[in-house]
């Protein structure tokens, strides 16, 4: 259990976190979203006490997050992480689990990470950057945490590194650790996450679920070439109108009715793209703007 009251965090006179308060279930996969600099980092930063908060509590367990029982349970994989480089990846394996209770087995860690013979005897430092990012994440679980805290873990990554991370979490949540992360990828936060914590400016404005974020508000995406300018410019319920050399871009929630103008104008059914657009999706499209 992860508990979050009334949190507050001020740097250089500026309210970096103001009132956040939510509490995390053993178990519970969480995304935590938000333009940047909403505040996310620093949130986790002040979950595992490596800041200190200006007001309110944080407690993992009923404890401190500092406790040395809490420390021995939770695993960190920050933006910033950075593993060894002058070090074959074998060896790094050993050395955790060196310094841990119970560690992983090597044939349980080379399941996680699916490294060639080649490749588990090399430099860290000669892998890719995605393997990289996979190989300090698989180093976070030899300890075995029961607690996992990520920040934009895939950053880096391509695609089938990505998805071999995202097959492990499962498997993680499926033993029933506790995870929270943050990300800039809408796939990974559909597919994964139980719960959403939106962020913005500091304030906590969202605790819900990716379903119930799609259902709050689904607008329409359309693309129609551009010889339908005119028509479109004369329509009442459209926003975001986007104009190129040879396509009109617009999103809608009257969507029949925008086609039986369309539909007057001439435009077919093979004239349109149509899309829908959530609050989710339009959420992460202004994050990456920002």
């Amino acid at each position: 259990m992860i508990e979050v009251e009334h949190v507050k965090k001020v740097i250089n006179n500026k309210n970096i976190l103001q009132d956040i308060t939510f509490k995390i279930n053993p178990g519970e996969c969480v995304a935590l979203i938000g333009q940047n600099g909403a505040g996310k980092t620093t949130l986790l930063s002040c979950m595992l006490g490596d800041k200190k908060i200006n007001g309110g509590k944080i407690l993992i367990h009923q404890q401190s997050p500092k406790t040395v029982s809490n420390k021995k349970q939770v695993a960190v994989l920050m933006q910033d992480n950075v593993i060894p480089t002058d070090f074959k990846v074998n060896e790094l394996i050993q050395f955790f689990q060196s310094i841990h209770d119970r560690p992983l087995s090597l044939e349980e860690v080379r399941a996680l990470l699916q490294f060639t013979s080649n490749q588990e005897n090399q430099l860290a430092d000669k892998l890719s950057g995605g393997q990289k990012r996979l190989l300090a994440f698989v180093l976070c679980l030899i300890g075995q945490p029961n607690m996992l805290f990520l920040d934009e873990p895939t950053a880096g990554m391509d695609t089938t590194t990505r998805q071999r991370f995202w097959e492990i979490v499962q498997q993680l949540k499926k033993q029933g650790v506790t995870i929270v992360y943050s990300s800039h990828y809408i796939e990974e936060v559909e597919h994964t996450a139980d719960r959403i914590l939106v962020l913005h400016q500091g304030q906590l404005i969202r605790d819900t679920t990716p379903y119930m974020m799609r259902k709050e508000e689904t607008s329409k995406l359309v693309t129609v070439p551009i010889k339908f300018l005119s028509v479109v410019q004369t329509f009442d319920f459209i926003e975001d109108l986007k104009v190129s050399k040879e396509f009109i871009q617009f999103k809608t929630n009257q969507m029949e009715d925008i086609f039986s103008k369309l539909q007057v104008a001439g435009c077919t059914i093979n004239d349109l793209e149509i899309q829908n657009k959530t609050l989710l999706n339009t959420l992460f499209d202004t994050t990456r703007e920002d």
